[in-house]
């Protein structure tokens, strides 16, 4: 009868043993399913990210069909003036600048 016993104990210790190893790796494949998810979601909010990016670059691409555009372009972020146009270039004095107060 203490033999049937101990048959019986390690029957269940096994069978603990089993269940403790399908567990563990039942968690780990939902751990893995879990960062899946997680890059997939990163991946989706970068996908509309560089959606709305394509959309601003193709809104400047078409404005960049006009040549009104091009030219106001061309005066703000390059100082260039119109063909009959004079440059008007202002220039502060050395001695001119505000002295900071204590």
């Amino acid at each position: 009868m203490a033999r049937e016993r101990r048959r019986i104990n390690g029957f269940k210790l096994l069978l603990l043993f089993i269940a403790v190893c399908f567990l563990l790796a039942l968690a780990h494949k939902e751990y893995n399913i879990y960062q899946v998810n997680k890059e997939l979601e990163k991946t989706q909010k970068r996908i509309e990210s560089l959606k709305e990016e394509q959309e601003a670059l193709e809104a400047e691409r078409q404005r960049l069909d006009d040549l009104k555009y091009i030219e106001k372009l061309a005066r703000e972020e390059h100082n260039m003036v119109g063909k009959d146009e004079v440059p008007l270039f202002i220039i502060e004095e050395k001695g001119t600048q505000p002295k900071k107060g204590k």
